[in-house]
């Protein structure tokens, strides 16, 4: 097959470490690939497996008339290059995307929905609108998979999709790469030979990856527990800003912002904690290399994380945009070290059993093949459990 991936977004992150996994192991089994993405870094990530990366001059942010342009140079791309079958990504590149290739006769189009735009913390009228283009958009494709099953049954609900045109395969992630390293080497690699308690997130800096609630919640922490140090492994837009809410907490000394690192799965072994307070997400790569690491994880109580963790057995669930409940759950797992150890235990056993990268990329591939023989079922049925 012949396929092009609009990729869309920004910079290396966990949605597209996810789309890399199945282009690569399609170009391993004889297939073309194309990836449209934006950033030069995530170009040479998929040229590395053998993609051929295209750029979009064009693609701007946010959402503005000057969208006609990357609009049509997709439409022209598809036409000039027949397409078997265009997949898409994020919800701008889900919307042009999915029209260009309509418009271009593209014969299979599928979108990945890594968390669908409209979000119930938005105001009424945005919500509404992205709805409306979502429900449009679904009328261009022939199938939208889910990296959730509860963001499947919101689109459901919302009326995105009938409940046939829309599965979902759970992110998966190559468990084995995690849990290698030892604790002195990876503190070492960060700079941190210390036996402080290490609280660390691995994540994007942006407002909606809620670490400044995180950063609010550490000097209760640390009030409790002075031998804490906070690690923000990550770069984003939100960087600056977070810089300053940690210097102004008074903790500007013990709030570590290390930039981006493409060697997590090693780093994560520093960790005594895990945290991820992200208030939206589709399925949480962040989540599950914390599982898969072995770490005591947190994560705030919002769809998808739901999917992932379960309080008590394999991580803790806080309300979400909550520092002091944020702050009370990191403090109980450091007052019993024994309890946490066993969550973290438990957390990689079921991380390597629900959540492998070999088992999303069969799915997504399967899906794939089955878009390319025109076979597609009345009810799609592709999904994997969620809970034991």
């Amino acid at each position: 097959m012949k396929i092009l991936q609009v990729l869309g977004g920004g910079k290396w992150g966990g949605g597209c470490v996810v789309v890399r996994s199945y282009v690569a192991e399609l170009i391993a089994r004889g297939n073309e690939v194309w990836v449209v993405c934006l950033d030069d870094g995530v170009a040479r990530k998929f040229a590395e497996v053998g993609a051929k990366p295209i750029r979009s001059p064009f693609w701007f942010h946010p959402i503005n008339p000057f969208d006609l342009f990357p609009f049509l140079q997709l439409w022209w791309l598809c036409r000039r290059e027949r397409f078997d079958l265009v997949a898409t990504h994020t919800s701008k590149g889900g919307i042009l995307g999915r029209f260009a290739a309509t418009l271009a006769g593209i014969p299979r189009i599928v979108h990945h929905a890594h968390g669908f735009a409209f979000r119930e913390t938005q105001k009424p009228w945005i919500r509404r609108c992205y709805i409306i283009f979502e429900r449009i958009a679904a009328r261009a494709c022939d199938l939208i998979i889910s990296v959730s099953e509860d963001h499947r049954q919101k689109g459901i609900q919302e009326g995105v999709a009938p409940a046939g045109k829309i599965v979902t395969v759970l992110n998966g992630i190559e468990t084995g790469r995690f849990g290698r390293t030892s604790a002195p080497d990876a503190r070492r690699m960060l700079g941190l030979e210390t036996g402080d308690v290490l609280i660390g997130v691995a994540s994007r800096l942006a407002p909606k990856k809620g670490v400044g609630d995180l950063i609010q919640a550490f000097p209760i922490v640390h009030r409790r527990f002075p031998n804490t140090r906070l690690v923000l492994l990550g770069e984003g837009p939100a960087r600056a800003e977070l810089e300053r809410q940690a210097q102004a907490s008074g903790l500007g000394d013990r709030i570590h912002f290390t930039g981006f690192r493409d060697n997590v799965p090693d780093l994560l072994s520093a960790f005594d904690i895990v945290v991820q307070p992200s208030i939206s997400e589709g399925l949480s790569i962040s989540v599950l290399e914390g599982l898969a690491a072995g770490k005591p994880t947190l994560a705030c109580d919002i769809e998808g994380n739901r999917e992932i963790l379960r309080t008590g057995r394999n991580g803790l669930l806080v309300p979400p945009s909550d520092p002091a409940s944020l702050a009370a759950a990191i403090c109980s797992l450091i007052e019993d070290p024994q309890y946490a150890g066993e969550l973290g235990l438990a957390a990689q056993a079921d991380c390597r059993e629900r959540f492998s990268q070999t088992r999303m990329i069969e799915q997504i591939l399967d899906v794939y093949r089955k878009l390319a023989s025109k076979t597609v079922p009345a009810a799609w049925a592709v999904s994997c459990p969620t809970q034991k």
